[in-house]
């Protein structure tokens, strides 16, 4: 048995797991904490141990997805949003190193996740595709994009990175309005618009109830959001060329109510032949990232 460790470093909370090479589908063990607003490595650090003290074999390697710009050569943080303050400039791979003496290898978290889902997951049933990208669709919209079953390079680490994609705003379009992908198909997004549509104040999941009972309002704006984000999708793949697009996170696994409308925008957005490529869930759940960060540690430690 060979043991690698998979971590996930979140806004709100932290992740690991325990992940067997020899079966990279199966989280073994894992540990879950919230994300404190200083000390996060701490924080990482304190699962890793704990792992390490319930593996019943020898552990190789550490992955890890992280929030940000990643360096992953260096494994450090070149720049990070508001949702995690002073950030960038985090030696996660030499902290980690330091503190274990194992190799570790660090990645976006949405990079990680979408190459779990490619190389285990969604990507890795029947047929497998040779390049892929991945759109996660949760709290924020983002991606990966993956070529061979590795993560594309890029002089700037940002390859895969959506969320300042743009994209026709429905809330606007006899005016020809325009917003960032993630104004207009994330959750909190979502949620703010189906407020403003149905004047109920309620979170997306108890809006799709209603939608799944007929809500003709809940269904118009759902599908007028997602249609605008495939749309913008559609124009992406026409430019890098890939063989499918896998949807994942939180709101992307939802189910067909946001699958097909965002689907059959990337077939209005995109031209022939790529408008016909397959656009499928992602398949390991909240598994995925655990899974992705494990066998990126394999792959990439030094």
């Amino acid at each position: 048995m060979t043991l690698h460790i998979g971590v996930d470093i979140g806004g709100t909370k932290i992740a690991a797991g325990l992940i067997d090479s020899d079966r990279p589908r199966n989280v073994l063990t894992q540990v879950r904490t919230d994300t404190p607003p200083e000390g996060v490595l701490d924080r990482v650090a304190g699962v890793i141990a704990e792992l390490l003290e319930r593996a019943d074999a020898p552990v190789s390697t550490i992955g890890v997805g992280a929030p940000g710009v990643i360096d992953p050569d260096a494994g450090t943080v070149i720049s990070a949003g508001p949702t995690m303050p002073g950030w960038a400039g985090t030696p996660i791979a030499a902290t980690l190193h330091e503190r274990f003496g194992l190799p570790v290898a660090v990645h976006n978290d949405v990079r990680i996740m979408g190459l779990g889902e490619i190389v285990y997951g969604a990507g890795a049933q029947g047929a497998r595709w040779s390049s892929v990208l991945f759109v996660s669709l949760g709290t924020g919209v983002g991606g990966a994009l993956v070529r061979d079953g590795a993560l594309v390079a890029s002089p700037h680490c940002t390859a895969g990175e959506l969320r300042r994609l743009i994209c026709r705003d429905p809330a606007l379009i006899d005016a020809s309005g325009v917003a960032v992908i993630e104004e207009v198909a994330s959750g909190p997004a979502l949620t703010r618009a189906l407020a403003r549509a149905t004047g109920r104040d309620e979170d997306l999941r108890a809006a799709l109830v209603r939608h799944s009972g007929g809500d003709d309002k809940v269904r118009a704006v759902l599908d007028a959001h997602l249609h605008a984000a495939g749309e913008a999708i559609g124009g992406l793949i026409t430019a890098i060329d890939v063989e499918a697009i896998v949807l994942g996170g939180g709101v992307g696994m939802i189910g067909e109510a946001i699958r097909r409308p965002f689907a059959e925008g990337v077939r209005t957005g995109a031209i022939a032949p790529v408008n016909t490529i397959p656009v499928v869930h992602a398949t390991l759940g909240t598994n995925a990232p655990l899974i992705g960060a494990a066998h990126y540690g394999a792959t990439h430690s030094h």
